[in-house]
């Protein structure tokens, strides 16, 4: 074996213990010695291939933790800016279970985005609505303007005429369409209030004993000279079965009848429209029937069924510039049935007619129970109240004309003020069995006026004469001790009712 290939350290040994002679001599001390080197050898490459091994686990090491380092950084800087995200949607303070939960940092962000998206879907929808409902808001304006000035420009119109002609013949026949044109401006104006009232919950039914059947056959009558306008016939079929005597609002029922018969008559021209009314049931002193009204007119098409009881709402647009209305109708009825627990209903097609029902359940009775019968204002007389001292208080003098004309036809001696202040010195100085009480005056208007004359008398009847369609307003009245109102343009059978009451 070679000096040169042992190893230094095995190398100092040998020479320390054993001489070259005996090396060289002896075999087995050679191969012992050769055996020794290979393990000096060996070790030294595992040492130095260890100590390379750490030094590059070292290197590794840093690298790793530098790499964690740097994501950790990365994911507490995502966190930071999830949570910046879910303060800036919501105002709420984002409060983890730990530390490290970005899941749940992004559940909180989904949620809170779906969250934001739907809110804006709402407002989305909302401002659609709202535009869509500002439009038909300034489409029902058009019409109620076009539809007032109407009228009012036949009642010009034919004033003027009937001063420059000036013959008892013109002034008859003038005069039948200076009413018929005021007819159809009060109506007008009469749905306005009545869906304003309805829509405010201002509207209580009554319960009165009326023959239904009457109710009825008194619509069709009345209705019977617009229809022929159309070459229209009315025709009423009733069950043999039915039982007319019942116990509700024949006012109210008569004006859902009255709006589905006229809405009937309007659109359909030389046809046929029915009223038929079909007992279902009587049980327990309750009758449960149900009435129809069937034109043969224009027909609806399906899709608008919906439309058409919605306020300021008709089929059309043309529908309207051709057959007139305000688009109040048909949503009053609505209302009106359902004040009296029923809902319309509606079968149509188009070009073939119309079919609005309604099914309602009210308490019947027998025949001789005594009958009211007050049903629609058509049927009232008007009567004598000769004797009546009543003060006027209006600061119109022409509604004060007016006013004091028919009052003086019933024999009623009147007494007028042109405003509170006025009243209030008179009714001191006089008695007087009722006060019509305009409410917008100037000086002192006509709640001021009331609210004084109550703290000296709460027994007069007051009742007010009000252009005011605001019933918060006339609420505000009733509180302070007005008994009841009657709107401007006034119908004299409804004064001449009321003022009836306190007649003795």
């Amino acid at each position: 074996m070679e000096k040169e290939n042992i190893h230094r350290q095995l190398n100092r040994q040998i020479k320390k213990h054993f001489s070259d002679d005996f090396i060289a001599n002896n075999e087995s001390v050679q191969k012992f010695i050769e055996v020794v080197n290979l393990s000096y050898l060996n070790f030294e490459k595992d040492a130095e291939l260890f100590e390379q091994s750490s030094r590059l686990n070292d290197l590794e090491y840093y690298e790793i933790n530098q790499k964690l380092k740097s994501e950790l950084e990365k994911k507490e800087n995502i966190q930071n800016k999830l949570i910046q995200a879910i303060k800036q949607l919501s105002d709420s303070e984002v409060k983890l279970v730990n530390e490290d939960d970005s899941n749940n940092l992004f559940k909180i962000l989904r949620n809170e985005i779906e969250y934001k998206r739907e809110f804006q879907n709402e407002l989305y929808a909302a401002k659609l609505n709202a535009e869509k409902a500002n439009e038909a808001k300034s489409d029902f304006l058009s019409i109620m303007s076009h539809e007032i000035r109407t009228p009012l420009n036949a009642i010009i119109g034919l004033i003027y005429i009937m001063e420059k002609e000036n013959t008892l013949s013109s002034f008859q026949e003038n005069l039948e369409v200076l009413n018929y044109s005021a007819q159809n401006l009060y109506m007008l104006i009469n749905d306005i209030l009545d869906f304003n009232k309805i829509e405010a919950g201002k509207v209580e039914l009554e319960k009165i004993p009326f023959d239904f059947k009457e109710l009825v056959e008194h619509i069709a009558k009345t209705l019977e000279n617009k229809a022929a306008e159309n070459l229209n016939k009315i025709e009423v079929i009733i069950d043999d079965n039915f039982s007319p005597y019942v116990i509700s609002d024949p006012l109210r029922i008569g004006q859902i009848i009255t709006n589905l018969v006229s809405n009937a008559v309007k659109f359909t021209k030389n046809g046929l429209i029915q009223i038929k009314i079909a007992q279902i049931s009587q049980n327990h002193n309750l009758s449960t029937f149900r009435v129809q009204v069937v034109d043969t007119g224009i027909g609806i098409d399906v899709e608008k069924f919906r439309l058409i009881f919605q306020k300021f709402e008709q089929a059309e647009v043309k529908t309207t510039r051709q057959f007139g209305g305000t688009g109040l109708g048909l949503a009053i009825t609505k209302k009106l049935l359902q004040l009296l627990n029923s809902d319309i209903e509606l079968e149509s097609e188009i070009g073939v007619g119309s079919n609005f029902s309604f099914v309602l359940e009210l308490p019947f009775f027998s025949t001789n129970l005594e009958l009211k019968n007050s049903i629609v204002h058509h049927d009232y007389k008007e009567e004598n109240l000769e004797g009546l001292k009543v003060l006027l208080v209006e600061d119109n003098l022409i509604n004060i004309k007016i006013a004091e004309k028919i009052l003086k036809k019933w024999g009623v001696n009147v007494d007028t003020a042109e405003n509170g202040l006025i009243a209030v010195e008179k009714y001191k100085s006089n008695l007087y069995d009722v006060i019509l009480m305009d409410l917008s005056m100037p000086v002192m208007d006509g709640y001021e006026a009331t609210a004084i004359i109550r703290g000296e008398n709460s027994s007069i009847p007051i009742i007010a004469l009000t252009a005011s369609s605001s019933y918060s307003y006339l609420e505000k009245g009733l509180k302070i001790g007005i008994n009841e109102y009657i709107l401007k343009p006034f119908n004299p059978k409804e004064l001449n009712m009321k003022l009836k009451k306190h007649y003795k």
